[in-house]
């Protein structure tokens, strides 16, 4: 059977087959209200206190907070040690996570069950390198970083590359809890978009960062106990562990030592592994939103602690959603709900398992929902809020530099709102995706190998100079852009599919044997046209792609055009491993004038 994406690809039927199609239409849609029914007011309650004391969040930090921009943006950098990992955590777990990767092990096996272990390696990388980089500094915008250590031009290219970056990420993030609602309510997808735009948008630009923590906090906590409560239910129906574990294993989806070093096998060792590693730390070590909460902390010693202990509430979640993916499988091993057509999308398969597994217990679905939501909420609170000091620090700050602080801050607050309202526009182009774990990971990892590029040129490659720092960040952007979206064309033309396991509807009632027959005949022709061997390179490899064509051709261009002078540099802007456990106090470290009068507030 040859499935493309999250759907399968039909062509013109005859009659016979398309009666059997309308049957099927019929048959998903009486189980589609069947599930909406199910979704009572004790759910829609449920949910509703999880938007409400998010709300609530906002304005008590509103009201209690000050009115400078340090405050609003930095939190008066006194945040705590625990806020700030779960923070993090949540930020880091979005809606796709606990939709796309349980849909991802369903359809394609465990090989991604390695990316916790992607996850602990990047820890030590970001903790000690990057991040007491800028902590030395005490910038507020990471990318105020590469004016101090390149130029303004390069600073404002990373800059607009971040937005571009955020204004899709979020746009995804966004738009999977509204076909998870979708699948267990009927309602329409862009009415909870809306909804969810709205709610995150105001508590973010009332509240400030602390607002953001603080319901980060609240929803990585509400994300636990949702997919716990769920898997927990769907082991013991399933018949236990052992049971979820033999038909994984009867399907081959149990593989964890796939070893091909061929970079277009979607998930190995070395890709999940390497590749998660480049992309994690991408997303830890340099991304504004991320660095924004370490810099929120009063000393790097006790973010270090923070980015440990957000190892593991974030590794712990993607682990269960890892796992979530097989419990997924154990119960649909027979009827397999998308070539069922019980689901348009594998993205919701998830939300279909959880009103099959508790739809009958008031309460649980909304729990779920609510968990969904939550993860969605975070990453977009943060995405808004670091975008807000973006474009504050590095497009309104350098041409209004005695700006007062009030107005900067209400400034913040309407750049929060116009996001907010943009990302409503582009979740209009995202729902175009095949599978939202695939989109996310592929654009991200296109433009933070950009990112991380030049950051690592900057900290590691004392010769490196402003003009090759630009030009290896473009063409990487470029590239990697061509490389991410010519990937994700292939694929909705069903000329690229994922490379999936097996998949049976040999239990679905009175319509086993034609649906297979069906399916069986839509592998051929599928394989005749084939890509562009570049766009079936595995997306996990995209951050190190990325990276590596900037610090390739940054250090060429740069001996080209006249290499900087290492010694002119403050030893302060470049990460040496003698830096990394500290003997002294950071502000012994020699200065200079251009980072002594770095704009704190």
């Amino acid at each position: 059977m040859w499935v493309t994406g999250s759907a399968v690809a039909l062509r013109p039927f005859n009659g016979p087959q398309r009666a059997i199609l309308n049957h099927l239409q019929k048959m998903e849609d009486s189980a589609l209200s069947r599930h909406q029914l199910l979704f009572g007011w004790v759910d829609y309650l449920l949910f509703a206190s999880t938007l409400l004391v998010s709300l609530l969040i906002g304005v008590y930090h509103a009201w209690r907070g000050g009115n400078s921009t340090s405050e609003y943006l930095m939190g008066g950098k006194s945040m705590g040690i625990f806020p700030i990992a779960m923070s993090l955590a949540a930020s880091s777990i979005s809606g796709t996570t606990l939709l796309g990767t349980p849909a991802d092990i369903y359809l394609t096996g465990t090989m991604y069950s390695w990316m916790p272990l992607a996850m602990f390696l990047c820890t030590p990388a970001t903790g000690y390198l990057y991040l007491s980089v800028f902590h030395r500094l005490q910038v507020v915008s990471a990318n105020q970083y590469l004016e101090l250590r390149f130029n303004h031009i390069v600073r404002r290219i990373a800059s607009v590359l971040y937005i571009i970056k955020q204004l899709f990420y979020m746009a995804i993030v966004v738009y999977a809890p509204s076909l998870a609602l979708k699948q267990v309510t009927g309602i329409n997808v862009y009415l909870s978009v809306g909804v969810m735009l709205g709610v995150c948008t105001f508590y973010t630009a009332l509240g400030g960062i602390k607002a953001v923590v603080w319901t980060d906090t609240l929803q990585i906590f509400v994300m636990y106990g949702s997919f716990i409560t769920v898997l927990v239910k769907g082991i013991n129906d399933a018949g236990g562990l052992g049971t979820v574990w033999q038909r994984n294993l009867d399907s081959s989806r149990v593989e964890f030592f796939n070893v091909d070093f061929d970079p277009t096998t979607r998930h190995t060792i070395w890709s999940v592994i390497i590749g998660g590693f480049f992309y994690w730390t991408s997303f830890y070590g340099v991304d504004q939103s991320i660095v924004q909460r370490f810099l929120a902390m009063p000393t790097l010693h006790r973010a270090q602690i923070s980015m440990w202990c957000n190892l593991v509430a974030a590794a712990g979640i993607v682990g269960f959603a890892c796992f979530g993916g097989t419990v997924v499988y154990a119960k649909y091993f027979d009827c397999d709900p998308l070539t069922s057509k019980v689901i348009e999308k594998a993205d919701q398969i998830m939300p279909l398992f959880v009103m099959d597994t508790v739809g009958n217990l008031p309460g649980l679905p909304g729990l779920f929902v609510a968990g969904v939501f939550s993860g969605a909420l975070s990453s977009l609170s943060s995405g808004l809020n670091s975008v807000a000091l973006i474009v504050l620090e590095d497009f309104i700050r350098p041409f209004f530099p005695s700006i007062e602080d009030q107005t900067a801050t209400k400034v913040t607050k309407g750049v929060a709102i116009l996001f907010g309202c943009i990302n409503f526009g582009m979740v209009l182009l995202v729902a175009q995706v095949q599978t939202i774990l695939d989109a996310t990971l592929s654009f991200n990892g296109a433009v933070n190998g950009a990112m991380i590029g030049v950051f690592t040129l900057g900290m590691f490659v004392p010769s490196a100079n402003a003009i090759g720092a630009g030009f290896g960040m473009l063409i990487s952007f470029a590239a990697m852009m061509w490389l991410g979206v010519g990937s994700q064309i292939a694929k909705s033309r069903g000329l690229r599919h994922n490379q999936l396991k097996t998949l049976s509807t040999a239990g679905c009632a009175s319509f086993n044997s034609t649906i297979t027959a069906i399916s069986q005949g839509l592998m051929k022709g599928s394989e005749d046209e084939a890509p562009f061997v570049i766009w079936r390179i595995s997306y996990l490899w995209y951050t190190m792609i990325g990276m590596l064509i900037v610090l390739i051709l940054g250090t060429i261009v740069s001996f080209m055009t006249g290499r900087q002078n290492p010694r002119l540099l403050d030893p302060k802007l470049l990460c040496k491993f003698s830096d990394c456990f500290p003997s002294r106090k950071i502000g012994d470290s020699p200065q200079n004038n251009k980072t002594n009068n770095i704009e704190l507030d």
